[in-house]
């Protein structure tokens, strides 16, 4: 996954919040990777990109709130994640 574009996605056009957004990129890589079977982390498929930058872009949006019970990923995501782990 390309930086750059993952920033062009995320519509962040300056570099301030670099540090974050590749902590971000990581952690949903790691997760990517521990829940679909034979995820390729520096080969991701097309939907795998969407899911990547759609997964990073609601933690990066949602990462100031604290609220209890909240849904961090919408169910586009969710669903997104459950297709590729049962691919």
């Amino acid at each position: 996954m390309e930086f750059e574009k993952l920033k062009e996605y995320l519509r962040v056009d300056f570099p301030d919040d670099d540090g974050i957004i590749h902590l971000i990129l990581d952690a949903v890589l790691d997760e990517m990777q521990e829940l679909i079977p034979e995820f390729d982390r520096e080969a991701p498929t097309n939907r795998q990109k969407l899911l990547i930058c759609t997964y990073v872009k609601e933690m990066y949006d949602n990462r100031d709130r604290t609220e209890a019970g909240q849904k961090s990923v919408r169910f586009a995501i969710q669903s997104m994640m459950l297709k590729e782990m049962l691919r």
